[in-house]
């Protein structure tokens, strides 16, 4: 299981706050360990496509795709605008 941005993810990820970096590299990291816990957190999205799934980072939303050996993060966004 692995976990790759998007350079449009990875440019909206490190204009975030430091301490939001830090708890969502943590996430996927745990995430990444236990595939128990992955099927707790992530959850499908409809009619969002490419995105096919999502992870919850306080108020924070990782849309993301599935690929054959993980998962692609397209986007990194405030709760409020993620969907937009």
């Amino acid at each position: 299981m692995h976990f790759v941005f998007t350079n449009k993810a990875n440019k909206q990820y490190s204009k975030l706050d430091s301490q939001t970096q830090i708890r969502i590299k943590d996430k996927l990291l745990l995430l990444k360990q236990d595939g128990s816990l992955l099927k707790k957190n992530l959850k499908s999205v409809v009619n969002l496509l490419p995105a096919t799934h999502r992870i919850r980072v306080g108020s924070y939303r990782l849309l993301l795709s599935e690929d054959n050996n993980g998962f692609i993060i397209l986007k990194v966004a405030h709760r409020s605008q993620v969907y937009q």
